[in-house]
């Protein structure tokens, strides 16, 4: 498993897309300190279906004046209301 802080994501963000998509594990971490992990998709597990569609059904919700909902905040909603 390899480890890059974000500064270290952003520079080089092609070729550690190109990492994981062989196969590779990497932890990001923020001033040291590990705050996500990325892996291929081949080993996320699927959303069931009727959660897609879910997603797919959902109106944005605004948050302010001009922002929407981010995908993740719809996603922990939908998962919150269950």
């Amino acid at each position: 498993m390899k480890v890059y802080s974000i500064a270290r994501l952003k520079d080089g963000l092609s070729s550690i897309v190109a990492e994981v998509a062989k196969g590779a594990e990497v932890v990001v971490t923020d001033h040291n300190r590990p705050v996500a992990r990325i892996v291929p998709i081949s080993r996320v597990p699927p959303l069931p279906a009727g959660d897609l569609s879910r997603l797919r059904e959902a109106k944005p919700l605004r948050l302010g004046r001009r922002a929407k909902l981010s995908s993740a905040q719809l996603v922990r909603r939908i998962r919150d209301e269950e």
